[in-house]
């Protein structure tokens, strides 16, 4: 019977993790597609690497399903039927092939993030196949008291181990800017058929420069033709396209992650301008652009 230490863990290790994503992946035991494999990793990979607060509908469906970014899960519910596939057959790995692996990695019913948990086996179960239970007999209780103390030590000290290696992840994806996300903000593409559209979009565009970098989480910086950007490597590119037609003020805006494209946010924003002016609405859907981008790097109680 194995001595498993790691049911003392608060949590698995990283490369524990990624051993066992390919350990149920190689199994004849977990009965998937080959998108739902794929599913499964890029839930895996994302969390691992820290961008778990986009783990959406939205983001899975153009990453796995090549959906547009006029997605809409409420009409298109690929992403939501292919989690509820893939969560079956993670239960019937760990019920068959995975039954004694340490590491079970599940997908909570509601939600795209994984969760991560050590196997917690049953203490000293070499009792359970007739042994004797020599440490129930002992009669040294100063012994047994200071096993425990050991054992709660080498926990605390997992702890923090852990705590230094997700620390160490978020600083790697960062490293710039002291681990602030950067994000170049693209003028917005104009898709208005009325007069003054190219002010339109300059405007709103700068609008929600203005608003961004008062979100002291992110960095924000503009396109520059001369070298001051030179030396900068955004993290991500917010663009969008602006349409002022009638009375009616258009916008759609998505976040694009620049390592490999994805889009990991996108929204439609609309507002109808009878009765107010266009700068006092370029100015209320800039914010409500600013707040909806720099609200998943926001801290709690920041």
């Amino acid at each position: 019977m194995r001595n498993l230490t790691t049911s003392l863990q608060p949590f698995p290790a990283p490369d524990d993790i990624r051993g066992q994503l390919e350990r149920i992946l190689v199994s004849d035991d977990f009965i998937a597609t080959d998108r739902g494999r794929r599913l499964l990793r890029f839930l895996v990979d994302e969390t691992l690497a820290g961008r778990s607060q986009y783990l959406k509908a939205f983001t899975l469906a153009q990453s796995i399903f090549n959906r547009s970014e006029y997605f809409d899960a409420q009409n298109d519910p690929c992403v939501r039927i292919a989690a509820s596939k893939l969560r079956h057959a993670i239960e019937r790995y760990y019920l068959t092939g995975g039954l004694a692996d340490d590491v079970v990695i599940t997908i909570p019913k509601g939600r795209y993030i994984p969760k991560f948990e050590p196997r917690l086996l049953p203490d000293r179960a070499v009792s359970s196949i007739g042994a004797p239970d020599v440490e129930a007999n002992s009669p040294e209780p100063k012994k047994h008291e200071s096993r425990l103390i050991r054992w709660v030590m080498i926990g605390a000290l997992m702890i923090v181990l852990g705590a230094v290696v997700l620390a160490s992840f978020a600083e790697r994806m960062n490293s710039a800017n002291g681990g602030r996300p950067t994000i170049i903000v693209e003028r917005f593409r104009n898709l208005g058929q009325t007069i003054g559209p190219g002010e339109v979009s300059r405007g709103l565009t700068d609008e929600i420069v203005v608003d961004l970098s008062r979100f002291k989480e992110v960095v924000v910086i503009i396109p520059a033709a001369d070298a001051v950007n030179a030396n900068i490597d955004p993290t991500y590119t917010l663009q969008g396209s602006v349409r002022l037609q009638n009375r009616q003020m258009r916008s759609n805006a998505r976040l694009v992650r620049k390592s490999d494209g994805v889009v990991v946010w996108s929204a439609n924003f609309g507002l109808d301008t009878e009765g107010q002016s266009t700068l006092a609405v370029e100015a209320a859907m800039a914010h409500s652009i600013a707040v909806a981008v720099a609200s998943p790097f926001r801290r709690p109680g920041g």
